[in-house]
């Protein structure tokens, strides 16, 4: 008996250190999954008014009402003009629109001093040919036509100030590349560089989340911090394009998880699972039971597939604590069972087949010992 265990040892500590090796190799070439597909998907793009040359823009009002979740905002924008003449024109042309779907353009309303205004589309899809002229962009000193989806509406102003009011909804434009969304609602000042005179901009933003984890490029606001309520004022163009980012972070557990290697949780689970496996086969030798061949060849099959499976779970039990902020941008995750299946089996099988017939030395039944001896 104690020579039997003074052989035993030996050999698992030296089996328990080259599966741990083979494995460790192994999954380096395991893990290697990939998404082919943007981590962005496109919001609605926004941005102030193209103002026609014989307008000037006393001031422009934005307020932003960002709804629980960050998934939707709502834009209240309005402008103080003033026109030099009175007659028909187009004032102010709006380049919002949708990048999936035509929900911007359902949303958005248009008011000229409290009177609704209809609001018309660049194209007509059935004449095929678009309404507005091009516009001269300064920067490139060349004419640039308006989007298909661009908005205008046409009015007799008479001279003098008035106030023109537009709402519409907007989507975010969300950043899936990490484990959390970030949720992007931009909206392009740039426009507001070929208006005639430009006067003030006051930017107001309300948000229904954690103000802790919103992110704008437009410096610090009036209150000094960012809050639930903010406001800006600015008597020039802050920058090309306002942002407003929100991203929540995982929760301590969940990003204990995300940064447990994933190749660390495979091997853990392999080794502990082929542990019991060993443990299982070992008693059903040393009871000499007719069970010990099922036994090897159920857990050649079995553990494998569970050590894989508990990586591949891991990845959505850690979305579910994510909760609805998860981007679930993960790769073809199931390549880790599809592909790293067949690279673990046979090894796993040689491994444990070494163990069997080591067991069956080691638990030699009385007639074999007999016929040795003999």
């Amino acid at each position: 008996m104690i020579r039997e265990q003074l052989a035993d040892e030996p050999f698992e500590r030296i089996l328990m250190r080259r599966i741990i090796l083979g494995l460790l190799l192994l999954s380096t070439s395991m893990f290697s999954y990939a998404n082919m597909a943007s981590p962005i998907i496109d919001g609605t793009n926004a941005s102030t008014a193209y103002s026609s040359k014989d307008i000037d823009i006393l001031s422009e009002n934005i307020d932003i009402n960002i709804a629980e979740g960050f998934n939707k905002a709502d834009y209240d924008v309005t402008y103080e003009i003033y026109s030099a003449k009175e007659g028909d024109r187009i004032p102010l042309v709006f380049e919002v629109f949708g990048s999936i779907g035509n929900d911007a353009d359902k949303s958005f309303m248009v008011e000229v001093d409290g009177q609704a205004v209809p609001v018309l589309i660049n194209y007509d899809y059935e004449s095929h040919s678009k309404s507005l002229p091009a516009y001269h962009d300064p920067e490139t000193d060349t004419a640039v036509q308006f989007h298909n989806d661009a908005k205008y509406f046409e009015i007799n102003l008479s001279e003098g100030n008035h106030v023109i009011n537009v709402k519409y909804s907007a989507y975010p434009t969300v950043n899936r590349s990490d484990w959390t969304n970030q949720y992007i609602y931009s909206y392009s000042l740039k426009p507001a560089k070929t208006w005639k005179s430009f006067g003030d901009l006051t930017v107001t933003l309300k948000i229904a989340d954690e103000s802790q984890y919103l992110k704008t490029n437009l410096g610090e606001p009036l209150s000094g911090m960012i809050k639930a309520d903010s406001k800006w004022f600015f008597d020039h163009l802050p920058n090309d394009v306002l942002e407003i980012s929100y991203r929540q972070p995982p929760s301590s557990l969940a990003q204990w998880l995300i940064d447990l290697d994933g190749r660390v949780v495979f091997l853990v689970s392999i080794v502990l699972l082929g542990f019991m496996h060993y443990r299982s086969l070992r008693s059903s030798h040393k009871k000499h039971s007719k069970q010990a061949k099922a036994i090897l060849w159920s857990g050649v099959f079995i553990v494998p597939l569970i050590a894989l499976m508990i990586v591949f779970y891991k990845i959505y039990f850690i979305d579910w604590l994510l909760g609805e902020h998860a981007s679930r941008y993960h790769g073809y995750t199931l390549l880790i069972v599809i592909f790293g299946y067949p690279l673990v089996l046979p090894f796993y099988l040689i491994i444990m087949k070494l163990c069997d017939s080591y067991l069956k030395r080691v638990f030699l039944q009385p007639s074999q010992v007999g016929t040795k001896r003999a």
